[in-house]
């Protein structure tokens, strides 16, 4: 998987990323990490209305702050609950609602011609290290939580951090849930 220069460096801090206006002001986005046929990001959506399209690509998006988004896809309604991964094409038609409020989305983007994604939400432990490999990432979610360097050294994770794999095989450690990311090449 090739990237970008955020997604070589262990640690993403989510507080050390720009943002950027995304929609007609719907809200704001942070690119976590891209790469070819790939993009992973973090969104608030502070107003209901549409999603930006994706022609030729599909989507996966996680709530992960607030309570609920309603997605209306090609006018089939989806009520989203936190934590709870949906996979949706980007050529979709697709419209957003919030009736309790704003919420915070994980979105995963791929070229479906070449690349894949899987998003699973998964509780950590303090025992057994959740460990991630090259094209996987780890963003915490909730709770607390470090990841362990190549030379033991642990570093602390603020919520919305991301971790990203690398050969090295960095290590999370904690309480609470992270969303493990995976993009794969297509054969």
């Amino acid at each position: 998987m090739s990237s970008t220069e955020n997604s070589s460096a262990p640690l993403i801090r989510f507080s050390d990323l720009p943002s950027a206006l995304w929609g007609k002001n719907n809200g704001r986005v942070k690119e976590v990490a891209s790469g070819n046929g790939w993009r992973l990001s973090l969104a608030t959506v502070e107003k209901p209305g549409p999603f930006t399209p994706f022609p030729g690509r599909d989507r996966i998006t996680v709530p992960v702050e607030g309570e609920l988004l309603v997605l209306t896809v090609d006018g089939t309604e989806h009520g989203m609950e936190k934590f709870r991964p949906f996979r949706y094409s980007g050529d979709s038609a697709t419209d957003a609602a919030l009736p309790t409020g704003p919420v915070t989305v994980l979105n995963t983007v791929v070229d479906r011609t070449t690349t894949g994604a899987s998003v699973m939400v998964a509780e950590l432990s303090k025992k057994n290290p959740q460990t991630i490999g090259e094209g996987q990432f780890v963003v915490l979610l909730h709770g607390n939580a470090a990841v362990t360097a190549a030379d033991g050294t642990p570093t602390a994770l603020e919520p919305l951090d991301t971790v990203a794999g690398n050969a090295g095989r960095p290590a999370v450690l904690g309480r609470g849930f992270a969303a493990i990311v995976s993009f794969y090449d297509l054969d």
